[in-house]
């Protein structure tokens, strides 16, 4: 029997065995084994034939139908270039290839080895190759290629992975169903841009409703060697995400991380630690807006910045930043609320177009407040702030380590500005500010023309500065309370005159 025959036999098979697979399932209830090695629900035993060229939608799929019927199980896929396309009008999901809306499924891969490839033309419709779809819960996808790069006539919404979808039906209760407990581990990302059409991001992460939520999802171990728009795209309704040790590459179209919960309220819960990003087309690597409770940690930054958006305790700590920027941004460039943020312990190295290494600014009304800024090290290569905030309501700036490698006639330190709206209660003590050559200030303080209240700069030092602490204001009345000044240990005297500088006690 010639290879096509056989396939055809064995698919026709496997839909056979699907449609009594709700029987079977039945009298198996809790049988997680497969007819495979090992136990595994091999599609091979469904007709799929790597590296023939051919469509292997439908075995890999009744394999993936054959676990979920089975109350759970592997689908193992062995080495091979396995072809898969958009599913079919009538299919359950058919803005996928491959899709589970069911329990304990695994679909793992040998490794690299094991590429599984979208080709052909998508008919300008929306397709990811994996949907892990409302209903999901504890699904695993590993050790495994996804290559989309034969893939023609795009949709902006074609996603390598796309975990939670607006694919749900009544009939089987799952528009109130979240995804829940989803794991990506060790997979290889080969998603580039699709010339002429549009094409979307490596894994996007959507709870579509409130009820269909994306829930405990965990990204690891990753490589996103090309991505037309973002590595990991997070939109709305996502709790408790964590990726880690990821590797961001160069050929990323977009923000390499970017959570943006559109259409939705606030996303909770994020653990960014670990990952290493180079891409460098954009003005950020990584970007969160309107998220809580956020840790970024122990990432290696070597194409752009950070970019926190509306933001609620979120701590940014232990990373290292060396940045060749684009723009005037911040390398942290937290704009809006950034209530409860702590900024700290990160080393950041600017080069580039000028611009500080830390930036604290309101945006469209949010005002940031309860900022710390501490113990981070910055090292500017051009003439610009090294701290800069705006309008900041109780900020903390202590224990930083500021370096000016090169002039920066406008440059300073720290540079808080009172435009948007006054500047309450900062402390700023502790920190050290040097350079080579001379730089604007060590401090720079500016009402313009919104006031500063209670401010206290205590126990910095200054050297090769050509101001230390310099005051000024737009109009009267800029400072009203006095200037708590103390244990300070300036290069030259503070540049002062607008406001009383009052020892401390």
């Amino acid at each position: 029997m010639n290879r096509n025959k056989r396939r055809v036999l064995l698919v026709t098979m496997a839909i056979a065995v699907s449609s009594v697979g709700t029987a079977v399932a039945v009298q198996a209830a809790g049988s997680r084994a497969g007819s495979g090695a090992g136990g595994c629900f091999d599609p091979v035993s469904f007709g799929a034939v790597p590296d023939d060229a051919a469509d292997d939608r439908v075995p890999i799929q009744a394999a993936i139908d054959a676990a979920s019927d089975a109350g759970g199980g592997t689908v193992c896929l062995g080495s091979g270039r396995w072809r898969v396309t958009r599913a079919p009008v009538g299919s359950y999901d058919r803005v996928a290839a491959l899709s589970t809306h069911a329990a304990h499924v695994t679909f793992s891969g040998t490794g690299p080895g094991t590429v599984l490839e979208l080709a052909g033309d998508q008919q300008a419709g929306a397709v990811s190759v994996i949907s892990i779809d409302p209903g999901a819960t504890d699904v695993t996808v590993e050790r495994l290629k996804i290559d989309t790069s034969a893939a023609t006539n795009t949709d902006e919404q074609t996603h390598a992975i796309a975990i939670g979808s607006g694919v749900c039906t009544t009939a089987n209760g799952t528009c109130s169903m979240p995804v829940t407990d989803v794991t990506v581990r060790d997979v290889v990302f080969a998603h580039p841009p699709a010339p002429g059409a549009r094409k979307g991001d490596c894994v996007r992460v959507l709870g579509n409703t409130p009820a269909t939520a994306v829930k405990r999802v965990t990204i690891s171990g990753a490589s996103f060697v090309s991505c037309a728009r973002s590595g990991v795209g997070v939109q709305r309704n996502v709790f408790s995400l964590a990726v880690l040790g990821n590797h961001f590459g160069e050929q990323i179209g977009d923000t390499a991380f970017d959570a943006e919960a559109t259409g939705g309220d606030w996303d909770d819960g994020l653990r960014l630690e670990g990952n290493s990003f180079a891409d460098s087309r954009v003005t950020s690597s990584a970007a969160l807006s309107t998220y809580r409770h956020a840790t970024i940690t122990g990432n290696t930054f070597s194409g752009k910045g950070l970019a926190p958006y509306r933001t609620e305790d979120v701590v940014v700590a232990g990373n290292t930043f060396d940045v060749t920027a684009g723009t005037g941004g911040g390398v942290v460039d937290s704009q809006n609320v950034a209530t409860r943020d702590k900024i700290t312990g990160n080393i950041i190295r600017r080069h580039g177009v000028p611009g500080p290494g830390i930036r604290i600014t309101p945006h469209s009304g949010g005002i940031p407040a309860q900022v710390t800024v501490s113990g981070n090290t910055i090292v500017a290569d051009g003439n610009a702030d090294a701290i800069y905030g705006d309008s900041v309501q109780q900020i903390g700036i202590r224990d930083n380590d500021i370096t000016f490698t090169e002039a920066a006639p406008d440059g300073s330190g720290i540079t808080l500005q009172g435009i948007t709206g006054p500047i309450e209660d900062a402390m700023i003590t502790g920190n050290t500010v040097t350079g080579a050559s001379p730089y604007f200030a060590a401090i720079r303080l500016d009402s313009r023309p919104e006031p500063f209240g209670g401010v206290t700069v205590a126990l910095n030092s200054s050297r090769g500065a050509a101001r230390s602490l310099q005051c000024s204001q737009r109009a009267p009345g800029g400072f009203p309370p006095s200037i708590v000044s103390t244990g300070n240990r300036w290069n030259v005297a503070p540049t002062c005159p607008v406001a009383t500088l009052q020892p401390g006690q």
